[in-house]
């Protein structure tokens, strides 16, 4: 168990770089990427993964969609949309997608938020950050 002086040294890592000392979870290190975020180039070691956390309101009939991407050197691990807490029915909520390092390359994270049935002139956001991978 952690005592107080480790949780408040965690406490003021989590705050002052916006993500978890490490990757408890899952036993490598995390990323935490937002919508801020765009535009950036992200160093990730072979097996750390990245969260891209967007928020979305799928009522709107506006998406969030994933460009492809290289498979070999990054893997979509997980996706998943939690609405607002308390929020309304017909509210928004945020989608988030876990990406792992798979091995040394790039790869481009590319989202856009838009109505997939409109087509590409219904875009309204879009996300992109350069991964870098390495041993």
């Amino acid at each position: 168990m952690l005592g107080p002086a480790a949780l408040a040294i965690g406490l003021v890592l989590l705050l002052l770089t916006g993500r978890p000392a490490s990757g408890a979870e899952t036993g490598s290190p995390t990323i935490t990427l937002t919508l801020a975020d765009s535009g950036t180039a992200v160093d990730l070691p072979v097996g750390d993964r990245l969260v891209l956390q967007l928020e979305e309101n799928p009522t709107t009939g506006y998406r969030w969609g994933l460009e492809p991407l290289d498979q070999e050197v990054v893997a979509v691990e997980h996706v998943e949309y939690a609405p607002a807490r308390g929020g309304a029915v017909g509210g928004g909520g945020q989608r988030t997608w876990t990406v792992v390092a798979r091995k040394p390359g790039t790869a481009t994270l590319q989202l856009k938020l838009w109505r997939p049935w409109e087509g590409d002139a219904s875009i309204s956001k879009r996300f992109t950050a350069r991964l870098e991978i390495h041993e």
